[in-house]
């Protein structure tokens, strides 16, 4: 367990973490394969706290005081040459108009000797991801890129495995060609950013984005 560090504080790994003396509520911002912000969450000064990080398809997620919740839902995986889909605003939980989905993976060609598709971008801060692109013939499609999403992993050319999305929450290229291996997807994070007001009565405002 440690307290949490210096406004603004990025945490890249699920953890517990203890609330700043004098710090009454926050709000959250997770990566992941969708994006999801909340502006206030309740929390408890002193108190010890546990913020989940996902990784491949885990959500990102943070629950404080009176089970006020914010979650970046993780994005799915291929099935054989069929994208996944990105992180739904469904199954995500922040505050209204600031949520938005993964995009989706691409999808490769149905015969042999076909490159893999791209991996789709980690959900925006202001928009959806971008998809990944179909593969190409023998090339693998390019990954998901464009706004403030990890990057989605290049599609593999035939014969050549996918490329690895970026953090946060970009996800996997496709293999390309029969036995070889798809790009990870890349884990999401979450930032926290807080400021501590102490007025007559030691009331304060903390805050994750």
């Amino acid at each position: 367990m440690a307290d949490l560090g210096a406004s603004p504080f990025t945490i890249t790994a699920t953890g517990s973490y203890s609330i700043p003396a004098n710090v009454t509520s926050s709000g959250g911002g997770g990566g992941g394969g969708a994006y999801a912000k909340r502006l206030s969450i309740p929390v408890t000064p002193g108190n010890t706290y546990t913020f989940t990080v996902g990784t491949a398809q885990n959500a990102t997620t943070f629950t404080g005081d009176s089970s006020v919740t914010v979650t970046a839902a993780g994005g799915s995986t291929a099935t054989t040459r069929t994208g996944g889909n990105g992180g739904s605003v469904a199954s995500s939980v922040g505050d209204s108009g600031l949520v938005f989905a993964g995009g989706n993976g691409g999808t490769a060609d149905n015969v042999a000797n076909r490159g893999g598709a791209g991996g789709g971008e980690g959900g925006c801060s202001t928009t959806t991801g971008n998809n990944g692109a179909n593969s190409a013939g023998s090339l693998g499609g390019a990954g998901g890129t464009g706004c403030d999403g990890g990057n989605g992993g290049k599609g593999g050319n035939n014969n050549l495995g996918g490329a690895a999305g970026t953090i946060p929450g970009g996800g996997g290229g496709g293999a390309g060609g029969n036995n070889n291996t798809g790009g990870a997807g890349a884990r999401g994070e979450m930032i926290v950013s807080y400021t501590v007001t102490l007025s007559n009565n030691s009331s304060n405002f903390f805050m994750l984005i």
